[in-house]
Formats: C-alpha cells, sequence, structure tokens
C-alpha cells in the first residue's frame, strides 16, 4: 500500500517530483522580470520584395532593446537589390515608430503604433506553445512559440539561467528574420530622431 502511495504521490507531482518547464506564455514573458536592463542583437534573415515575382534577397544588421520603464527598441538591416544598396531604420520609442529608408527622402516617418519594436513587442499574442528544452551555446533555454497580434509566428529561446533572451525568429508574409542576442546591460540608449528629421506617415 506504502508503495502504491509513494507511486500515486510521484505521478501527481508530490514532493521530489521534478518541476515541469514554465508555460510558453511565462517564458516568453521572462524577459520582462528578469535583471534586465537592454540588450543588443545581430539580425540576419531573408526579405521577399512586394513587387509582382517578389524576389528574395538576405539582409543582415543589428538593433536593441531596452527593457527599463517604458522600453524602447532600434533595428537597422541593410540589403543590396538589383545591384543598389537598401538600408531600413526603424526606432520604437514612448509609442511611436520611426522608420527611415534609405534611398528615398532623408526623413523619418512616425507612426503611433500599438505594438513597436520593444519590451512589449509581443503584448496581444496568442496560440502560445512550448517547443522544448535546448543546449545553445550562450546557455540551456527553453524554446516556446507563439502567434504575434496579426497573426505572424514567432519562435522565442529564453535563457533558464536568467530568463534573457536568446534568440528569436520571425516569420510574416514570406520574410524570416532571426535576432540573436550577443550583448546584455551595456548602457543602451534609444532616443528619437530630431524633429527637424520627421514627417507623419
Amino acid at each position: 500500500m506504502a508503495v502504491a502511495a509513494v507511486g500515486l504521490l510521484a505521478a501527481c507531482g508530490g514532493p521530489g517530483a521534478p518541476l515541469g518547464p514554465p508555460s510558453a506564455k511565462d517564458i516568453l514573458s521572462k524577459p520582462l522580470h528578469a535583471n534586465l536592463n537592454d540588450a543588443h542583437f545581430v539580425v540576419s534573415g531573408k526579405f521577399v520584395s512586394s513587387t509582382p515575382g517578389g524576389v528574395a534577397v538576405d539582409v543582415h544588421g543589428d538593433g536593441a532593446l531596452v527593457y527599463k520603464n517604458s522600453g524602447a527598441g532600434r533595428f537597422k538591416f541593410e540589403t543590396t537589390v538589383a545591384g543598389q544598396k537598401v538600408s531600413y531604420q526603424d526606432i520604437s520609442v514612448n509609442g511611436v515608430d520611426y522608420t527611415l529608408v534609405v534611398p528615398g527622402n532623408g526623413k523619418w516617418t512616425a507612426k503611433t503604433t500599438t505594438s513597436g519594436l520593444g519590451r512589449d513587442s509581443f503584448t496581444g499574442a496568442s496560440d502560445f506553445a512550448y517547443v522544448g528544452e535546448e543546449n545553445l551555446s550562450s546557455g540551456k533555454s527553453w524554446h516556446a512559440k507563439a502567434k504575434d497580434k496579426d497573426g505572424n509566428q514567432f519562435d522565442g529561446w529564453i535563457r533558464e539561467s536568467d530568463g534573457y533572451p536568446v534568440k528569436y525568429e520571425i516569420t510574416q508574409q514570406g520574410n524570416a528574420l532571426n535576432l540573436s542576442f550577443d550583448k546584455y546591460n551595456t548602457g543602451e540608449s534609444i532616443t528619437a530622431p530630431p524633429a527637424s528629421q520627421v514627417v507623419q506617415g
């Protein structure tokens, strides 16, 4: 009888039973609750042009997220299209997204957003799923996935030891971006572009 009781306790997660991983939603929100001020990432991936018979091009760049206070983010990538170098920059500060495309008019376009690049990028996400545990070069990490509020799939790898983001993969309308985090708490500061360089979108 005692053996059966011990077996039942173990099956029910009683004392001594190993704890399972956090929920996928908890995993993806861990960076918001970690001792994390800012995080730098390297960007790689493919973008498909919106022209008919769109051509896939490789993109590369970098960016950063600031987690303290209201949060902010910056992102820049470059590619070559038909032999011409193209760059795209995005800065999100205080609920406003600023984008700059080169070649272009040389001005940043400002738009109010509820899901800009930053600590709250995944607000409104759904379809959370836990994928598994993986040993990455930066440490043992939980892998979870979800869909953002626009229905785009994203995967996140969050380091178990401190809740820091290690990697995100984002898929959107045939575009795929990989954000690999390589530096944390470097004192990153993100500010809006000068008003004289901004037009409303």
